[in-house]
């Protein structure tokens, strides 16, 4: 889907477009197939410490802010999924996702409908004190897990998924360093967060 729209809105018709994808892995050799995988022509970057998901408080994979030429987001943490499976999980129509992300980059049509929607919407975004904690329980295991201290770094991804349990980026990001296989192993913890009142994805509806 990306480089599709890449390829059509930024080299074909040379608008001032682009695509930038951030992978938050372990390591540069987690993410690697998958960038291969994709043949990108735009950039992507490997964030190995979550700094994105942190500074943008996305809690899961894929989300997708759009950032207009000012540098202002226009359309926060918003959710699509083009492969049909996916895309009818998370509830977003793939070819009207790409229509609308085509009228906006063209000038046809705004992001949203109104800058107070865009505003609303980060504002419902804004993470609450036990997720800020979340985060810092997660870095802290990250740093013991990179030292070899395994077992210590266990118990705070723990105390960091108890503390933020609708964060399904602290919860899948630390699945390699409490070898469990990412893909293999999520079924469960995803069944356990929605059980829990959690929803998996937050598209935007409009």
């Amino acid at each position: 889907m990306w480089q599709e729209l890449h390829h059509q809105l930024a080299e074909e018709e040379g608008l001032p477009f682009t695509v930038f994808g951030v992978m938050a892995d372990r390591h540069l050799s987690d993410a690697l197939p998958w960038i291969e995988a994709a043949a990108a022509s735009y950039p992507i970057v490997i964030d190995t410490h979550h700094r994105v998901p942190e500074l943008y408080n996305m809690f899961n994979v894929p989300t997708i802010v759009w950032i207009d030429e000012e540098g202002r987001i226009v359309r926060p943490n918003d959710v699509a999924v083009m492969n049909p499976r996916g895309a009818k999980l998370v509830g977003v129509d793939p070819g009207a996702y790409r229509d609308r992300v085509r009228a906006w980059a063209r000038g046809e049509a705004p992001a949203l409908s109104s800058e107070e929607r865009a505003r609303a919407l980060m504002r419902d975004r804004l993470p609450a004190p036990e997720e800020q904690q979340a985060r810092a329980e997660f870095a802290l295991g990250q740093w013991l897990w990179e030292h070899g201290r395994g077992e210590a770094a266990a118990r705070h991804f723990e105390s960091a998924a108890e503390l933020a349990p609708g964060d399904i980026m602290i919860q899948r990001g630390t699945m390699r360093m409490r070898s469990m296989d990412p893909m293999a192993d999520y079924g469960p913890i995803a069944q356990g967060i929605a059980k829990r009142g959690f929803r998996l994805y937050r598209p935007i509806r409009e």
